[in-house]
């Protein structure tokens, strides 16, 4: 692996993490009953915009420099950055380019009916521009209906890590079992369509059901995923059976928080296992 290619991945895992803030906030805001302002201010949605900006930018020009193989210069040779532009790479961060800027207007406009309707058509340029790159562009209609399944159950549990870790901290204990009571509930019914999605979308990327020996690099990394995925699962579980019934005082309010921070973290090694997959390791 090249350090063009780890900087691909770190930045498309970057990517896969905005976009799930941004798909989780209203949600957080439906379980909270609140608006999008007691959730996350103003200010901090703008700035999730104008980093996916950033981060999409930084991506294409990195995949210029990969495919250029001419080090630094070749990030900014013209006739690269024209090829990749074109390519699907190029339509991927055109497509989170639009995304980042209808946040932005979604975050900045009080009318509801824009600002729902903004939302709702960044939900769908962030869904599709999935389906421009890695192994869900060559899939079949029912790949890339199954990918997308799995990307928005993903980016909604995932998203609402860092909302429901911060709860922990200002929050009543009320309010915070209250609260996550809901979410382990409408995760209880996610988990199993994300698990039934992912078994499809490798069955759509490989042709089988199951690995086959030997082993490919891409099963290696597929297999590394799965192991991290059974993790967050046994946290999750951890969280509903345990955790969230017990939570009655103070001192099971911090250790709920930092059981949420392990999720985080396995839910971002999930997030550049996924980046490696779809960009760095073949099927085949």
């Amino acid at each position: 692996m090249t350090l063009w290619t780890g900087a691909s991945i770190v930045m498309l895992a970057t990517i896969f993490w905005l976009n799930a803030v941004i798909i989780a906030t209203p949600y957080i805001a439906y379980l909270l009953g609140a608006g999008f302002e007691n959730v996350s201010s103003r200010k901090k949605r703008v700035v999730t915009g104008l980093l996916l900006l950033v981060i999409s930018t930084l991506y294409f020009f990195i995949k210029v420099g990969s495919f250029a193989d001419e080090g630094v210069a070749g990030i900014v040779d013209p006739m690269y950055i024209r090829f990749i532009w074109e390519g699907p790479v190029g339509q991927f961060v055109q497509f989170q380019t639009l995304v980042a800027a209808l946040w932005i207007i979604s975050t900045v406009v009080a009318l509801p009916f824009i600002k729902w309707g903004t939302y709702s058509l960044t939900i769908a340029l962030m869904s599709w521009s999935f389906l421009s790159i890695g192994h869900g562009s060559d899939a079949a209609w029912w790949g890339k209906a199954v990918l997308l399944l799995h990307l928005l159950v993903a980016w909604l549990w995932f998203g609402s890590l860092n909302m429901l870790r911060k709860l922990t901290t200002f929050g009543s204990v009320a309010d915070i079992k209250k609260v996550m009571e809901r979410f382990g509930l409408h995760m209880s019914f996610a988990v199993p369509i994300l698990l039934t999605a992912g078994f499809v979308m490798y069955r759509s990327a490989t042709g089988q059901w199951l690995p086959q020996l030997p082993l490919t690099a891409y099963d290696v990394a597929l297999l590394t995923k799965i192991a991290v995925v059974a993790l967050i699962l046994s946290v999750a579980a951890l969280h509903k059976l345990k955790f969230v019934p017990q939570l009655n005082n103070e001192q099971a309010t911090k250790r709920l928080k930092k059981s949420i921070t392990v999720e985080m973290v396995l839910a971002a090694t999930i997030f550049i296992a996924a980046s490696a997959l779809s960009s760095a390791f073949s099927p085949s």
